[in-house]
Formats: structure tokens, sequence, C-alpha cells
């Protein structure tokens, strides 16, 4: 499993389509990738992860995820994100991953 470093930097998605991207710059390359997710689900757990990301309107508007660095990984197949963690709550075993494939 690849699992990266980055920091956070902008969500955007569309409610209808269940598409959303979660744009990264990469710790090591500082370079901006935007990260296609499942909509709902990334909002979701940015929100339980963060905090101020949902807003009353029930739009991902909040910018509490903003700047905060995570680890992340995509799928098995590399098409899409599969999880994320924020860096002060990762395990030391994820860390210790991250850190053996980089």
């Amino acid at each position: 499993m690849d699992i990266r470093k980055g920091k956070l930097i902008q969500f955007r998605g569309s409610w209808g389509s269940g598409l959303g991207f979660l744009e990264v710059e990469d710790s090591e390359t500082g370079v901006c990738e935007s990260v296609p997710c499942d909509n709902g689900a990334t909002v979701r757990a940015l929100e339980a992860a963060f905090g101020d990301v949902i807003t009353p309107a029930h739009t991902a508007s909040g910018d509490g995820y903003k700047g905060r660095e995570v680890y992340w990984s995509l799928d098995e197949f590399g098409l899409v994100l599969e999880a994320f963690t924020p860096v002060e709550d990762a395990s030391p075993e994820l860390v210790n991953c991250y850190l053996e494939n980089n």
C-alpha cells in the first residue's frame, strides 16, 4: 500500500454526481494533486476529523480542514481516495509504514 503525506488545500464536489476532489499538496515534492473521492463520505470524514467543514446550508464550505496535514492513500486500483488520517492522530504503525515506503 502506498501511503502518502500531504497538506489539505481544497475540497471540491458535486452533490449530484457523488464525485469530489480533495486537493492535497505533497509533503515531499510540494506538488498539488486533485485526488478523486466519494463526495459525501469524504465531506463527512473531513467533518469528523477536523470540524468546521459542513455549514448550516449543508455544503462543504467550512475551512476546518484547510492547511491540515494528513497521511492518505488511494484504493487498490489507484483511482480514488481510500482513506486519510490526520498526522496528529496517526498510529506508530501508520507512521512506520509511511517512512518505510518513502
